[in-house]
């Protein structure tokens, strides 16, 4: 028998060049609120409802749901209003990020793996 719930999946923002974001509560309270510097990332906080993000440089602005990239939120410098956070929801109304497309996103995702290449010695 299963006595636990299973975790709700990993959600972060993660940002390819400065990004203006700020993450709001269900409530309307402020989560999180600031410039994401390329390459950050700022994972959300697990809740019932979902946040919704307010994001400026919304084309460099990428969703990681699982470890997946998804987006961008917008396009080029726009500002998108009231997104909704929910894991389903950015996995239906986003693709895969697509690294051919972006290649800030492409360098990244390129850096990261590399940070995460163990080196064994002789």
């Amino acid at each position: 028998p299963k006595v636990v719930e299973d975790d709700a999946p990993d959600v972060a923002l993660m940002a390819v060049r400065p990004a203006w974001v700020r993450v709001r509560s269900a409530d309307g309270s402020i989560l999180f609120e600031k410039i994401l510097n390329a390459g950050e990332e700022y994972i959300l906080p697990a809740t019932e409802d979902a946040p919704s993000l307010r994001a400026g440089m919304s084309g460099s602005v990428y969703f990681k749901v699982n470890g997946t990239l998804y987006g961008p939120a917008g396009e080029g410098t726009g500002t998108v209003r009231d997104l909704q956070l929910a894991t389903e929801s950015l996995k239906e109304n986003f693709a895969v990020a697509d690294l051919s497309d972006d290649p800030e996103l492409a360098r990244i995702v390129a850096m990261a793996a590399a940070e995460n290449v163990v080196v064994q010695g002789d």
